[in-house]
């Protein structure tokens, strides 16, 4: 025992803890950039070819993509068993086989795995009275100074700008000189070779020889020569202007403490390593961060806006607190009923069984987390019948033998079978829950893990530590109390026996009883199903942040974007439940990104907004109180949402039209996003039809480019350099390279080099291109015209689509918003061949509740394979299973008390009551058995009659103590709360079936071979 306890400490320690389960699922994602590119370019010049080159990797299940500006990603999906390492190994091999047929413009395609737990542990932001330039330098030193903590991966940073030497080539000398964008780009480009030449022969000495010629300063870079006209030798500083500073900007960020203006910052992100341990990492990161403040970040004030290490510590105490308090609670009420020794020998067992559990967990590379210590919890309630059965047994033989070894070895020689089976039954009750699909099955996988190696441990200490606690422990004589106690045990004996000897006399009140169980029963299904108890997928936990997602039409300058931002800022100031907040403009939410991270560009913004701690107000009062404040924002779509409970999961609401064009779905997921605007709390509608925006459509006339010796290839390079801009070399530098970009000045008056582009399309038709016959004006070899165009084209299965998905209030329910915009929707507002499917939670809900179902009946099956085996008898059996459907009854019902949805979390509770209840029937059933064997003269009503009655006391107290156990649970979690909830009302009212139904099952209809026994032993 000693080595065990020893071990488990050891493991307990030693065990990797994370906020959630690290999750690998099978969903590997390729994203390849063609800077400049148009959404339409992109699909036709990326997606499309790698679609089709994914689509026939093995064990594909489903491939969706988006193409949009400058960037085309393709998700694979793979089938659930599917070796993720394997596959993603297998897309990147038909990924190098596509990428030939790839502009040679675009960059290579990257080919990443989804995993779960690549979510920021940290985000720290830091703000100071510091120039753009400084922030960049602060950024660079601070990140890598977080990259060397040991369990950290990477670090990403937003706010700042990268630093960048931009060659502003001016309009007027390219004309003045006769020369090319691309002229000037090929010069700076070729000062910057380096190359090996060879070697040399030195004496017989071995030389290599190097040749450099490049380009270390900004001066040199101005420096580089031109052959201008007639071969005269210019310098880049003649046709341009060399600016070293900063990257145009692509993100702002901001931070307001306690109300006060917010000050440009530097955002980081800190990704931890997987399968580190977050709490370590965590705690190391800070350490970093409070050392760097007496030396870098000295003078700069920083704000943690998130803290995953601190919400998983957060966790590991509230539920650490939950176990005790259930201890406690357990000890209070086997102290009232059976004794203080009896007391602490049975609540012994639960530390004892989770310090053995843990060496299992530890040894299987399980990791402690969320779900695995809610697992932990629940298996409380369930691992101490065990214990209580054994110390009650102990103690009725000791008041009945006197000799403790007697007492230990006759309760032991009583139920280690039953109790095995009993625990078998429990145990394959979790089995199914391994094979559940997706996302939720992998995220899910630890609860069975976690609670069969917890229930194996419970009982091996059941049988063998607790009969050897009781044996130095349990004492034979009995205090005032325990008397009192042993009275009141005898009284509610006596009270059932009677009770139960005039019911089973009694048909017609069966006969009711019966009746009464099945109207109940049906009453009880019908409490889902009109809406009465609702249905979501995950209840949402109360958070200390939520976040603000802010969104302007496709296209929208950065700074256009920030005034929006801004506007949600000034609300901010004055609410009373901030207490701080972080503003990021460029990027979306990372609590809002789903598998794929959150959305990026200058149109989107996000604010993470930080409750004060033990704050009255929850999250979810919070988040509809925000949007009540923000409904008057007209200039843009300001939408708001807490962190999600559970895995990734769809919108509440999601519906998807497929055709081929894009007019036609754009319309029709108007008139979608229009109805579901009118169904009441429906909140965030968000359609793909916002992608929608406008372009310049520059058309070449080829028969005029050719006879000026202009080729296509040279006015696309004169366009991109223009417009976007084009490397010509690095800067090297001793930790990193700097950029040396070449663009135009489209705007000759502009201040800043990121206002070059700040101009009118005369100013590209004006543009000069060189041909092979000298400069020809653009706008006389082409057209330009005006397009609407799609910002984004997403698409499934090679197929286009658009989406339209919507949230609902906590007031609504996503089922009944569902099936009203199903009726509101019909099938004439679909647009010419446009197919609509319905997805979202909806979706997800009867997924997951079918394979819930599903498992509760593959674990019946199995429990009825060990019923048979232990009492070789179907019609035994099935009595016992047929309390599982009957307790629904009390989980449904005590839902609808209650107030609690029907979830996933609660689901889950059925089928760990599903175990529970049917471990005390079989102790039962095993009784009557047994009592039959001991007393072969007694009547069938006898046998049922002293078997239920001496079950009456562990049976209620194994109940108690259960539903006792899930009182803290139910009190503690939002999200695991249903759970408990479920399993207190159905344990309850299965009291009822235990001690009431089954005995009267057994003796109304025992069995032909049953009956013929009894009669035999009772024939004089």
């Amino acid at each position: 025992m000693i080595v065990l306890f020893a071990a488990g400490l050891f493991a307990v320690n030693a065990i990797p803890k994370e906020s959630t389960p690290e999750i690998k699922i099978p969903l590997g994602i390729v994203t390849t950039i063609l800077p400049g590119a148009s959404s339409a370019d992109v699909e036709r010049l990326i997606t499309d070819k790698i679609e089709s080159g994914v689509l026939g990797v093995e064990r594909v299940s489903k491939v969706t993509s988006t193409s949009g500006d400058g960037v085309s990603s393709v998700s694979v999906e793979f089938d659930a068993n599917a070796d993720i390492d394997k596959s993603i190994q297998l897309l990147k091999d038909a990924v190098d086989k596509v990428r030939p047929e790839l502009p040679t413009e675009a960059l290579a395609p990257t080919v990443t795995d989804v995993n779960f737990a690549d979510q920021p542990i940290l985000i720290v932001s830091v703000s100071g009275n510091l120039a753009p330039s400084e922030l960049t330098a602060l950024s660079e030193t601070v990140s890598e100074e977080v990259k060397r903590v040991p369990g950290v991966s990477r670090v990403a940073v937003s706010g700042v700008r990268a630093r960048e030497v931009q060659v502003i080539v001016k309009a007027d000398r390219l004309q003045q000189y006769n020369l090319s964008l691309s002229e000037v780009t090929a010069a700076i480009r070729s000062a910057g070779v380096a190359s090996p030449a060879g070697a040399i022969t030195v004496d017989g000495v071995n030389y290599a020889v190097r040749f450099e010629s490049g380009v270390a300063t900004t001066d040199e870079v101005a420096g580089v020569a031109i052959a201008g006209p007639g071969g005269v030798a210019l310098h880049v500083r003649d046709v341009a202007d060399v600016v070293d500073g900063l990257a145009d900007a692509s993100s702002y960020s901001r931070v307001s403490v306690d109300g006060e203006p917010a000050n440009p910052s530097l955002t980081l992100s800190i990704f931890k390593s997987r399968g580190g341990n977050i709490v370590q990492t965590g705690q190391a990161v800070e350490k970093k961060l409070e050392d760097l403040k007496a030396t870098t970040l000295t003078g700069t004030d920083i704000v943690v806006s998130y803290n995953g290490a601190e919400e998983v510590n957060k966790s590991l105490v509230e539920l650490s607190r939950v176990g005790i308090e259930t201890v406690i609670l357990v000890l209070l009420v086997l102290l009232i009923t059976l004794g203080w020794r009896e007391s602490l020998v049975a609540a012994a067992s639960i530390p004892l069984s989770f310090l053995i559990a843990f060496i299992g967990l530890q040894a299987s590379g399980n990791t402690l987390n969320n779900v695995s210590l809610f697992a932990l919890i629940l298996a409380i309630g369930i691992l101490v019948d065990s214990g209580i059965v054994m110390v009650e047994a102990y103690h009725t033989h000791l008041l009945k033998h006197g000799r403790k070894m007697d007492a230990a070895i006759a309760a032991i020689r009583e139920y280690a079978w039953p109790l095995i089976a009993g625990t078998f039954t429990t145990i394959v009750v979790f089995v199914p829950l391994f094979f559940l699909s997706g996302i939720i099955g992998k995220f899910l996988f630890s609860i069975p893990f976690t609670v069969i190696f917890v229930l194996l441990a419970s009982i091996f200490v059941a049988l063998g530590f607790v009969p050897i606690l009781s044996v130095f422990f349990v004492k034979a004589k009995l205090s005032p109390l325990e008397q009192k106690q042993e009275h009141y045990n005898r009284v509610a004996h006596e009270k059932y026996r009677a009770f139960l000897k005039k019911f089973l006399h009694n048909k017609k009140d069966q006969k009711r009883f019966l009746i009464s169980m099945i109207v109940l029963f049906f009453i009880a299904l019908a409490l889902p199903a009109t809406g009465i108890v609702k249905s979501i997928f995950f209840p949402s936990e109360d958070m200390d942040y939520v976040y603000v997602q802010i969104e302007k039409p496709q296209g929208t300058d950065l700074a256009v974007t920030d005034l929006s931002v801004r506007e949600v800022e000034e609300i901010l100031y004055v609410n009373k439940n901030v207490e701080s907040f972080v503003s990021e403009v460029g990027s979306g939410s990372l609590f809002a990104g789903g598998f794929t991270g959150p959305s990026s560009g200058s149109n989107v913004a996000n604010i993470t907004v930080n409750m004060p701690k033990n704050n009255a107000q929850t999250s979810a009062g919070f988040v509809t109180e925000l949007r009540e404040e923000f409904s008057g924002i007209t200039s843009a779509l300001v939408t708001v949402g807490e962190p999600a409970g559970g895995p990734p999961a769809s919108s509440a609401v999601s519906v998807t039209f497929s055709g081929d064009d894009l007019d036609e779905l754009s319309a029709t997921a108007d008139r979608a996003a229009h109805i579901l605007s009118d169904i009441p709390g429906v909140v965030n509608i968000n359609s793909s039809t916002k992608n929608s925006s406008a372009e310049f459509v520059v058309s070449l006339d080829s028969a005029k480019a050719t006879e000026l010796g202009v080729s296509p290839l040279t006015v696309a390079d004169t366009l991109r350099t223009a417009l976007f801009s084009t490397k010509a070399t690095s800067i090297r530098t001793g930790t990193d390279d700097i950029e040396v970009l070449t663009k135009l000045d489209l705007n000759p008056a502009y201040a800043d080099p990121s206002e070059t582009r700040h101009a009118t399309i005369d100013a590209v038709r004006n543009l000069t291109v060189v041909g092979t016959k000298g400069p020809v004006p653009l706008s006389s070899i082409a057209t330009i015209t005006y397009e609407s165009a799609q910002s984004s084209i997403n698409h499934e299965a090679g197929d286009r689509i658009t989406t339209v998905s919507a949230d609902v209030a906590p007031t609504a329910n996503v089922v009944e918003v569902t099936n009203e915009f199903e009726r509101r929707f019909t099938d004439d507002m679909l647009g010419k061949g446009v197919v609509k499917k319905q997805g979202g939670a909806t979706e997800d809900i009867a997924q997951s509740f079918t394979e819930m179902f599903l498992a509760l009946i593959a674990g019946a099956a199995l429990m009825l394979a060990i019923l048979v085996l232990e009492f070789n008898s179907f019609r035994h059996s099935f009595y016992l299973l047929l309390i599982i459907p009957l307790s629904l009854i009390g989980v449904f019902f005590g839902l609808a008390i209650v107030n609690q949805p029907l979830s996933l979390t609660s689901m889950l509770g059925v089928i760990a009551l599903a175990g529970v209840i049917i471990n005390h029937a079989i102790i039962l059933m095993d009784s009557i058995a047994r009592i039959h064997r001991e007393n072969p003269n007694h009547t069938l009503e006898e046998v049922v009659i002293d078997a239920a009655s001496t079950r009456l006391r562990p049976i209620l107290l194994t109940t108690v103590v259960t539903v006792v156990g899930m009182l803290p649970l139910a009190l503690s979690s939002a999200f695991f709360g249903p759970l408990a909830i479920a399993i207190m009302f159905g344990l309850a009212f299965s009291l009822l079936l235990t001690l009431v139904l089954i005995p009267m099952l057994y003796y109304r209809w025992p069995g032909k071979s049953v009956r013929a026994k009894f009669s035999e032993t009772q024939t004089p």
